[in-house]
């Protein structure tokens, strides 16, 4: 595989490990925290010829490095099925009991992504037998969901104290919506984004439910919006205050790759 000149695997433990799971992609990327000219993205799409789960064994068996010693390695899933439990009501030993009020499929391994100031949980699943894999096969791997890492940036995002934001990212053929009035959350949620006027709906009811003002509330905007311009165009016309998502990523790389990468991953590389 081919990797920068700069990144010696011989020394990982110097760079961190992020892989992200989508329903059908594989990517990971390699950096360093501290020299942002340390950096490799790469990603892959996922076939119908193997199972999800022995397709990305393949991936990490066939590059052969994912087991080294990094010095942070991270697993980041993409999926619409989570639930959100503030601090007051998690116990870490129900957390299988909390996650099937929402979610009724036994049999899948049940993780928690906590927020950044320890205000609440994020409880998904992930398939019991990659699950295992990935415990055994990574170094000391942290289970990620891309709504945790969402949440952890937009609510460091700079915001309106008088007014509600509402952030929406387009990734995966999906569209996660996050709404805050001043620093507080308001809902978070996940919906397939594949019809524009199912899209344009998901995201008008969560305004009209929460009481957004259409004229002095803001919308955020991340992630594939090149893919949405005609959905964009329609929110356009029904709210004032529309604005585009802008990231600072701490890495050396080209504009044109950086633009490609999911929210939650450029979330990553801002911190």
């Amino acid at each position: 595989m081919f990797l920068p000149e700069n990144i010696d695997l011989a020394h990982s433990e110097e760079y961190n490990l992020s892989i992200r799971l989508a329903p059908d992609g594989f990517s990971f990327c390699i950096f360093s925290p501290t020299d942002p000219s340390i950096f490799h993205y790469q990603g892959t799409p996922l076939g119908n010829k193997l199972s999800h789960t022995d397709h990305i064994k393949k991936v990490i068996f066939d590059l052969g490095f994912f087991s080294l010693p990094f010095r942070k390695t991270s697993v980041t899933v993409v999926s619409p099925r989570y639930t959100l439990v503030p601090e007051r009501y998690y116990d870490r030993k129900r957390i299988r009991d909390l996650f099937q009020y929402n979610f009724h499929q036994p049999g899948e391994s049940v993780l928690a992504d906590s927020s950044q100031e320890g205000a609440y949980h994020i409880l998904f699943d992930l398939e019991e037998e990659l699950h295992a894999f990935l415990a055994r096969n990574l170094w000391n791997p942290r289970f990620l969901h891309h709504a945790g890492s969402l949440l952890r940036l937009f609510h460091s995002y700079p915001k309106d104290q008088d007014h509600k934001s509402c952030f929406v990212d387009f990734h995966d053929q999906n569209v996660t919506i996050i709404s805050f009035s001043g620093e507080g959350l308001l809902s978070v949620n996940t919906f397939p984004a594949q019809i524009i006027h199912d899209t344009t709906f998901f995201i008008a009811s969560v305004w009209e439910k929460l009481d957004f003002d259409q004229s002095a509330d803001k919308l955020l905007l991340s992630g594939e919006i090149t893919q949405h311009t005609a959905t964009v165009e329609i929110l356009k016309k029904l709210i004032r205050n529309v604005e585009t998502v802008i990231l600072d990523p701490r890495v050396m790389a080209d504009e044109e790759l950086l633009r490609q990468l999911p929210t939650d991953t450029l979330a990553m590389l801002c911190e």
